[in-house]
Formats: structure tokens, sequence, C-alpha cells
């Protein structure tokens, strides 16, 4: 028996990797696909993954603002993002910002907001004329009034974006919390001047001859703020993040699910072809029939995942210039993951194969049914994030899947749960297919 289960299985292979088509869609397009997104982050790859490579981002800050007399002292509260961004020579290898950014000053609003458009800079920092109007608290302005600090920013960049647009609101916010702890001193003085005559003729009388000239500077410096939080670097052995990994086995995944489909949808061609009532009147058991059937869809899947797993090795290893395994060093356990993801994918495709009539109805519910698997596991774009649908990836091989191939890349073992899922849904699976399919062979 087990010998015309290996036959069956043999003929499936031999057909399979005799098509050129199949090939095509098996290996260079899952593969492609990978490797061209992994060029994309070779930053990542080249780096260690020890960071994210974003540096030096083209901004142009405007400052129009106009200024504001205080205290008999002259004021421009937009000249602080010029002093704080754009660098005066040479930039400082210390200054975190100047090695994000990479700073300019304008002029002119109009031209900044082009240089975005054209693609010179990522973004434009343009501060308004009425700014320390707005903001500045003084003798003579006792309130501040709502004002804004524009940033244009280009939508094609929007980490970029992003960043620009948290560094500025930072910068806002501060000079903002200067301006309020100018008020709340003023206040303070003026109150306690009211309580107590004596200091409040003293207080006047430093005011009306200038001698009241505190310095507020430090209400705009954040060092000087009595809670820090400061950036430490965690001590052991840096988690790196490839991309390869994560893009690479979403896409084989995902690509496995119609080689398993297929593999299925044979069954239904043959049985539309008359060529398995053949083999049903022969000596084979039925069961023999249908396991080497699965066998085969089985060890199709556990090369497509193998075959692309060593080319993005090879990328992955050629990207960082020396031998890389970024898939782990655990070898028994990725084989493991490889062949409980390629039976939990192999027992979709039986089941599919067991609920349709025809080859036909078999494309496309199986099409409909790997794309909404691959949606919902997050082989197109991240679900983590999205409320719902990180729910539903939990009822995904895909999740399971990538989820143990990214923890075994970053050294983690901890994937018991996921083959156990994994292989429970291939045998269940598989087995209602089975019974399925059984059935509709008795009618």
């Amino acid at each position: 028996m087990l010998r015309k289960i290996w036959s069956i299985a043999y003929k499936d292979l031999y057909i399979t990797f005799t098509d050129r088509t199949a090939l095509l869609i098996m290996f260079a397009t899952p593969l492609t696909l990978a490797v061209i997104i992994g060029l994309v982050f070779s930053g990542f790859i080249s780096n260690q993954g020890s960071d994210v490579p974003v540096q030096n981002i083209p901004v142009v800050v405007v400052n129009l603002d106009e200024g504001v007399i205080a205290n008999n002292m002259p004021l421009n509260q937009g000249q602080l993002f010029v002093d704080i961004l754009v660098p005066q020579g040479e930039p400082d290898p210390d200054n975190t910002l100047h090695q994000l950014t990479d700073a300019v000053q304008g002029t002119d609003a109009a031209a900044a907001r082009a240089g975005v458009d054209d693609g010179t800079y990522r973004a434009a920092i343009i501060i308004p004329p009425e700014f320390s109007r707005s903001l500045t608290v003084s003798a003579e302005q006792r309130q501040m009034t709502p004002t804004s600090v524009e940033v244009y920013a280009n939508p094609a960049s929007p980490v970029s974006a992003s960043i620009i647009s948290s560094i500025t609101e930072s910068l806002a916010n501060q000079i903002a919390l200067g301006n309020i702890s100018i008020a709340a001193t003023i206040d303070a003085l003026t109150a306690r001047a009211v309580e107590d005559p004596a200091f409040g003729v003293e207080f006047g009388a430093a005011a009306v001859t200038g001698e009241f000239n505190p310095d507020f500077s430090a209400a705009f410096d954040p060092a000087v703020n009595p809670i820090q939080i400061e950036q430490q670097s965690v001590s052991g052995e840096t988690a790196a993040f490839n991309p390869l990994v994560l893009f690479g086995s979403s896409q084989a995944v995902f690509f496995m699910m119609f080689t398993a489909m297929a593999g299925g949808n044979a069954l239904l061609e043959e049985r539309r072809d008359g060529t398995l009532q053949r083999q049903l009147v022969s000596p084979t058991p039925r069961i023999a029939l249908l396991l080497g059937k699965f066998l085969g869809t089985l060890i199709t899947c556990i090369a497509q995942v193998t075959l692309l797993f060593l080319g993005l090795t090879l990328v992955g290893s050629v990207l960082a210039g020396e031998l890389k395994f970024i898939w782990g060093s655990n070898f028994l356990l990725i084989g493991l993951t490889i062949l409980c993801v390629s039976l939990a994918a192999s027992g979709i495709g039986a089941l599919i194969a067991s609920i349709v009539r025809t080859p036909e109805q078999g494309n496309t519910v199986g099409t409909i049914v790997a794309m909404l698997i691959g949606l919902f596991g997050g082989a197109f774009f991240s679900v983590e994030t999205v409320p719902i649908m990180n729910i539903f990836s939990r009822f995904t091989i895909n999740y399971w899947g990538v989820n143990a191939f990214t923890k075994l890349s970053q050294g983690q073992t901890d994937i018991g749960l996921n083959l156990l899922i994994l292989l429970i849904l291939g045998v269940v699976f598989f087995a209602i297919g089975m019974f399925s399919f059984n059935r509709q062979l008795d009618v």
C-alpha cells in the first residue's frame, strides 16, 4: 500500500515539476517579490538590523516670525526653530536632530513648498509672522493666543513627514511651555505684590527702572526639567529585524496556498477526465489514492517553501556581504515549521476540493479563499494595528506560520503553540476533506 501511495504521489510531483507555468507561480514570482522588498529595505540588512536607517531627512525651515518687543527687549521665538534644527557650520555629530535631519534655512514660503513638491525637500517647516506675538507673555500681554506652525510634507514620504511633524510639535510645545512658565511666574509675583505692599513697592520700582530683568531661558530648555527621560541601551544581544524574513515568509506561505489549491484541483480534473474512476476500479484502495494525492501536494508545498527560503538566504547573504542565516540556526525547528505549515495548506487544499464540483469552481473558490487568508493573515500589510483584522488573523495559517518563522529568525524557540495549531488545522482539514470527497465518489 505504501508503494502505491508513493507511486501516485510521484506521478503528481513529476507533472508539477515539469510544468513551467506552475514553477513560475511557485518559485519565481514570490522570490522576485520578496527580493524587491528586501532591496528596498536593504539598509536594515547592511546595518545588521540594529536600527531604523532613517537619517539626513531634507528639510527647509522658513522663519516668517516678525518678533515682538517684550520687557523692553526684542524677541523672536521662531528663530528657535532655526537655531535648533539648522546647524551653524558643520553638523554636530552628538546632536541627534542634526543627524536625523539635513535642515537648511529658507526665506520664502512659496519656494519652500515648491521644493517639497519637486522632491528637493521631504518637508518644509513654516513659522507664521504672528508666532512670537501670539505666544509671548509679558507685562504688556498677559495671555497667549492660538497660533500654528505649518509643516508642508511630501505625501510620498509618509515616514519622514511623520518624523518632521513630531519634531515640530515637540519644539512648539516646548516654546509654549516656556511662555506658560513665564506667565505663571509673573502671576505669582503680581499676587505676592498685592498681598505684600512692601514687596509690591519694591517690585514696581524694579519694573519701572528696568532692574527687573529675569532670565527665563531655562523655561525653554528641556534639559533643566526636574523629570528627565533618557534613552538607554539594553544590555544583551540585539534582536535584528530583517525584512526578508517578514516579507519572504509571508509571500512564501501566501503563494504556497495557491500550490495547495492546485493540488486539490488536480483531483477534480482527473475525475472529470475519467482517470480517477479508472484508478478507483483498480486494486488500489481508495484511501491509498487520496493519501497519495495529499502526499504529492504536501511534498510540493514543502519543496516550494524550502527552495524559497534557500533563495532568500542567498539574497540576504549577498546584501549583508557575508553568509547570513536569516531564518536562524535552529534547523530542526525550521524544518518542523515548514512541515506543519505545508500540512495546514495541503489540508485546506483538500477541503476546498471536497466542497466544489468542477475544476473551474475549484479555481474560483480556491483563489478567493487564498486571497482572504492572505489578506487577514498579513501577506499584503501588517494587520497587528488593525483592531478587527488582528483578531481574524489568528484564524489563518499565514499568521501562525509567519509568526513562527519570525521568532526563529530572532533566536526564539517558543513556537510550540504555532506548530500545534498548524498541525491540528492540517489534520482536521484533510480528514474533513477526505471524508467529504469520499462521499462524493460514492454518489
